[in-house]
């Protein structure tokens, strides 16, 4: 969803608004519910909520057990993994688009009719020295100012690494007391975020979302496998439905129809002054949608599926590789026919390359797709084991703990044994 809505931006970008004027009637896919398909805004809020759910699930089960001595170990392990987990997949792709930028591979970019494709241009640098202190910056800069000058689509993820110490300062605080006690914990802070999202990165993109993660993951604990039979059949449905329309605000002039209108003037009465309501209308879809999912067994079978389950394993690579494929193979297939016959004006100055014909578009963003998620294959099997590996061996140094030949932390055992507590000691 988000590399659609990426794709929809850079070369339809009116489709993000609900219809073309107030007096046209909408394209299809400026419906609500198909506009889905072209919006990607509400998976990030998919991200954060996860993000929650799967930091405070293990934690929560073990509070609810009173295992409290291992809920607090294993916070203080998810806490010092976390950020490796997070900054070393990132780190290589930030490499990736700066090895990409310095060879030339954006060189058409900025020449290309489409503005937000242009917008991510960077040029080669004019010396290695250069070179390497923009990359130093860049990598620091992600973490720290939240803008990689390499990849844009980047700026989200200083705010998965501090949602992620939310999860962990809420659990540490929250794991001797009650579980009635820690939902109304997570209400409280709720509605903090609620009204403290003065911008998307303070509530409404980040904070709301994880602590819907949070409280989804104390669901979880409570129902077990009960959940799918806690509500009447028909009550799923209706807020997987109603989260996907809530999901659909428009990005872009929610003013041009009728619906979309009720829904801004709705949330400006109901938020601070000056907030961002997309992201409030994103966060609100997505947690709706993902409750609708945790009490339908249905849906359950469904995301569970190997499809699915593909999907979901490549998604981290999918989304830090996107980017950077999009300036440079998609650009070049999109764009290529243009570029070996530049259009110029009257005056024989260079205009922007025009794009293909709409046959030429569809073959190209499909052979982008496939290129897309070889690649986050790829990634998976080579590159995760890597970060995995460098994460474990820095924290096993950290707790000044020496892997044994016949076991982990000396004690004997099968091989098959070891490598399943090993890889069981991974955050998420």
């Amino acid at each position: 969803m988000v590399v659609s809505g990426h794709l929809c931006t850079a070369f339809v970008p009116w489709l993000h608004a609900p219809a073309p004027s107030a007096k046209e009637a909408p394209s299809f896919f400026q419906l609500p519910f198909f506009r889905l398909c072209v919006g990607g805004r509400s998976a990030v809020a998919l991200f954060f909520l996860i993000t929650g759910y799967v930091n405070a699930i293990g934690p929560i089960g073990k509070s609810r057990s009173g295992n409290t001595d291992a809920a607090f170990t294993g916070i203080a392990r998810s806490a010092l993994a976390r950020s490796g987990r997070l900054v070393l997949p990132t780190f290589i792709a930030t490499m990736f688009s700066w090895f990409l930028a310095n060879t030339n591979a954006y060189h058409m970019t900025k020449h290309v009719d489409s503005t937000w494709i242009r917008q991510g241009w960077h040029g080669q640098e004019p010396t290695m020295s250069a070179a390497f202190m923009s990359l130093v910056r860049a990598e620091v800069e992600t973490w720290t100012i939240g803008w990689d000058e390499y990849d844009g689509t980047q700026w989200t993820l200083h705010l998965f690494l501090e949602g992620s110490m939310m999860v962990y300062m809420t659990m540490l605080a929250t794991i001797l007391v009650t579980p009635r006690a820690r939902k109304t914990v997570f209400v409280l802070l709720y509605l903090f975020c609620w009204m403290s999202g003065q911008g998307i990165t303070s509530g409404a993109l980040k904070g709301m979302n994880i602590v819907v993660g949070m409280f989804l993951a104390e669901l979880h604990n409570q129902y077990k496998d009960s959940a799918t039979s806690v509500l009447p059949a028909p009550i799923p449905v209706v807020l997987i439905l109603l989260g996907m329309f809530m999901s659909g605000f428009p990005q872009d002039s929610p003013d041009h129809a009728a619906w979309s209108d009720n829904m801004a003037k709705l949330m400006h009465a109901l938020t601070p002054k000056d907030t961002d309501i997309r992201r409030y209308w994103d966060s609100l879809g997505a947690s709706t949608v993902i409750l609708g999912i945790f009490f339908s067994r249905n849906a359950r079978r469904v995301l569970t599926s190997p499809v699915f389950n593909f999907l979901g394993r490549v998604s981290f690579p999918v989304y830090l590789l996107h980017n950077s494929l999009i300036k440079s193979v998609l650009t070049w297939m999109v764009y290529l026919p243009s570029a070996m016959n530049p259009p110029r004006n009257a005056k024989g100055e260079q205009l922007d390359l025009q794009r293909g014909s709409t046959a030429h578009m569809f073959i190209a963003i499909a052979i982008f797709y496939y290129i897309l998620y070889r690649m986050a294959m790829l990634w998976v099997q080579y590159i995760d084991p890597l970060c995995a590996k460098i994460v474990n061996a820095a924290t096993r140094w950290a707790y000044d703990e020496t892997p044994s030949h016949n076991g982990l932390n000396g004690h004997a055992g099968p091989k098959w044994l070891n490598g399943i507590v090993e890889k069981s000691m991974l955050p998420s």
